[in-house]
């Protein structure tokens, strides 16, 4: 046997378990650190490695009704298996299954497919393992990543509805000039009229998307690239995160969203019985927004070194007049943590702060897309009035030749 040089028992005859357990945990080790067992089969092709938010909450709402109803852990993820459609999702949920049997736990499973499962899944799971709560941490996870899908839709319906009628304005823009301004510019040509300038400029513009598309091309791409160096490059991300949060309009989105999710993971996280500094660390984990990561974690560092939150968050209650200096966090969100600091009543005080906020995010949402609809319906039709404008301009002319005549 493999472990044959290995002597379990002292000289006197005692067992010794330490040896035995350092041999299980290097197996244990081992395992994780090799590559998923489960192979596809032939007609599970993977083109696509990806599980969304949705995926994930549905995954984790059947789990926590399988095992609340009492069906064993493993069965329900046999069952899980079955019903998952996305194969690179199924795949990894069956590793998981059969990671069990050689005794690694489902959060080191998880933990290796970051993308999927984000550090709070994880780290309740740690939880669970480590307590034996399953139903109550299943059930505050389900919950949880079900407002947070809710959050993200309304933040991501926000950003891309503009950008779809954008895009629907630019498209129909270059449709005019690229098959309808071509045409009136040529007969007008022909009948050597004399053209307003917004005439020449509309058939400059025109003249310049059909013979220099391939600029137009070339800075799209550009831009392409440099936001791949912003995505790969830690400055950039950061400097990209401090431009989002002062943007017009949408500044409050970010910030508000950012505090958003760090006061749920960090209220679910504590209660769940998680340490305070890693219920911080984990909460940074979560948070979208590069910058609020690191002042997070600032905090995360200070409190460490028994500096208490409150403070770390500069709020200074020895003086009557302070500053309060912290762009990240609001000054009624320290004043909260402040109160618990001295009365121990966190759990309940931020949760009232987060569902606060959250329906206040709610409503900048709601009210920012009720605003911003109209404008761009002015946008557009400023727009294509511009261009129909510029054409109909020498036809006006060609009219007062006519009566003149």
């Amino acid at each position: 046997m493999f472990w044959s040089w290995i002597k379990f028992y002292d000289e006197v005859g005692n067992f010794n378990n330490e040896k035995l357990l350092k041999l299980l945990e290097n197996a244990k080790r081992a395992r994780i650190k090799k590559k998923g067992s489960y192979k596809s089969s032939w007609w599970e092709i993977i083109l696509f490695g990806s599980v969304s938010k949705k995926q994930v909450w549905q995954f984790i709402n059947r789990f926590s009704i399988f095992v609340n109803s009492g069906l064993d852990v493993k069965w329900a993820l046999w069952i899980l298996v079955k019903q998952t459609k996305n194969v690179y999702f199924r795949k990894i949920i069956k590793e998981i299954r059969e990671n069990i049997d050689h005794w690694i736990l489902i959060n080191n499973s998880m933990s290796r497919y970051p993308d999927v499962f984000d550090p709070l899944t994880v780290a309740l799971v740690w939880v669970w393992e480590n307590t034996g709560l399953l139903w109550k941490i299943l059930n505050d996870l389900d919950k949880n990543l079900l407002e947070s899908i809710e959050i993200r839709s309304k933040i991501k319906w926000a950003m891309i509805y503009p950008a779809i009628l954008l895009f629907l304005t630019i498209s129909m823009v270059v449709f005019m000039m690229v098959m309808i301004v071509p045409r009136i510019a040529e007969g007008f040509a022909k009948q050597n009229v004399e053209l307003p300038w917004p005439t020449k400029v509309i058939i400059s513009i025109s003249e310049f998307i059909q013979h220099d598309y391939l600029i137009i091309l070339w800075v799209i791409f550009g831009v392409y690239l440099i936001y791949r160096l912003i995505k790969s490059t830690y400055l950039w991300r950061l400097k990209y995160a401090q431009i989002a949060m002062n943007l017009p309009i949408f500044w409050f989105i970010v910030r508000q969203s950012n505090i958003v999710y760090f006061i749920k993971s960090f209220s679910t996280l504590l209660d769940a019985w998680v340490l305070l500094l890693e219920s911080i660390k984990t909460s940074s984990q979560v948070v979208p927004n590069l910058a609020y990561k690191k002042e997070i974690m600032r905090i995360k560092n200070e409190v460490e070194f028994w500096l208490t939150i409150s403070k770390s968050i500069w709020l200074n209650n020895e003086y009557e007049d302070s500053i309060y200096l912290n762009k990240f966090f609001p000054e009624e969100f320290a004043y909260v943590i402040n109160t618990w600091e001295e009365t121990w009543t966190l759990s309940e005080s931020i949760k009232k702060v987060w569902v606060n906020y959250n329906k206040e995010l709610r409503r900048y949402i709601w009210n920012m897309s009720t605003m911003l609809e109209p404008l761009i319906i002015v946008i557009v039709w400023t727009l294509v009035g511009a261009i129909v404008i510029a054409i109909m301009l020498p036809f006006f002319e060609l009219w007062k030749v006519v009566q003149n005549m």
